[in-house]
């Protein structure tokens, strides 16, 4: 996968109104690329309006499935309690998800049999609503498959339904530190915990890393962990130079990671997360969006 710039956007799916607005970045040729999640309640409106819109799009976007184990509807029947509460809504955190990973016993393989049937399920439900031609291509809300329990059950969940070797692209959250450390006017105008997420990351990037190259599939490179939450268009007008001149020198396709959905507060459901409850309906989003529209790179 050779060095080009790929403007992605994601939490497709999360409410109608966040839906049509990317849309119309991806039509404007603005956004390349959008992930899908797949167990919200506006799911089925917002896939039917992608299909609607899809043949008079001027830029089809690539899709993504944006696997989901934070927060929405649980779309398979296994329940776990580490996973999901009362009612099949999933309510779990990173955090969890990280420790189950090193915390051996049968605890953990009960946990990783029933993600692997969560993800299967999402998975399942995308796929099939993917327009004809699509490519399939997979990330997850919040970087969970980069946890090492959550990255085999996903494997496990594709090799399942038979798409392992249709899997065009799966992301890599590994965004290099530097060019946020030594950009004037970047440095300390990001929270210290988007540092910490980035390290994280890149720690645990190295076992996917080498499960991928195994598999023979291309390896992008990621920007939007450090300035996760506001991507705006002054400061990643300052520190584009130093990602480029990275991406350019490994010959790596870049991912700039956005999120210029907004969901309107009247489009509020219960299967939205504490975090997401904030993060939807941020402002910081109207931020992104204009940064994706009038983007300079």
């Amino acid at each position: 996968m050779k060095y080009h710039i790929d403007y992605h956007g994601d939490d497709y799916a999360t409410s109608m109104y966040n839906s049509r607005r990317m849309l119309e970045l991806c039509d404007s040729g603005k956004l390349n690329s959008m992930s899908i999640i797949p167990n919200m309640r506006y799911y089925r409106e917002c896939m039917d309006y992608l299909h609607k819109k899809w043949d008079t799009l001027k830029h089809r976007p690539l899709l993504s499935i944006h696997l989901n184990l934070i927060d929405g509807y649980a779309l398979s029947d296994h329940h776990n309690p580490v996973l999901c509460k009362e009612g099949g809504i999933i309510d779990c955190s990173w955090e969890k998800l990280f420790l189950y990973s090193y915390l051996p016993g049968k605890e953990h393989d009960r946990l990783k049999k029933d993600l692997r049937s969560e993800i299967r399920a999402q998975i399942k439900r995308v796929y099939e609503d993917l327009p004809e031609g699509a490519a399939l291509r997979v990330d997850s809300h919040l970087h969970t498959h980069m946890i090492p329990i959550v990255f085999d059950a996903m494997m496990g969940a594709l090799k399942d339904l038979r798409l392992l070797d249709k899997t065009e692209y799966i992301r890599v959250s590994d965004e290099p530190l530097m060019p946020f450390l030594t950009t004037r006017g970047v440095l300390f105008t990001f929270p210290a915990v988007n540092i910490i997420k980035n390290r994280i990351l890149h720690f645990l990037s190295g076992r996917v890393k080498r499960r991928l190259a195994g598999l023979n599939m291309d390896q992008g490179m990621l920007w939007g962990l450090c300035m996760s939450g506001r991507m705006d268009k002054e400061r990643m007008d300052l520190v584009a130079p130093k990602i480029l001149e990275i991406a350019k020198k490994e010959d790596r396709y870049l991912e700039v990671l956005c999120h210029p959905g907004i969901v309107l507060r009247q489009e509020s459901v219960e299967e939205y997360g504490k975090s997401d409850m904030a993060a939807f309906f941020s402002k910081n989003r109207n931020v992104e969006y204009d940064a994706v529209m009038h983007r300079s790179i």
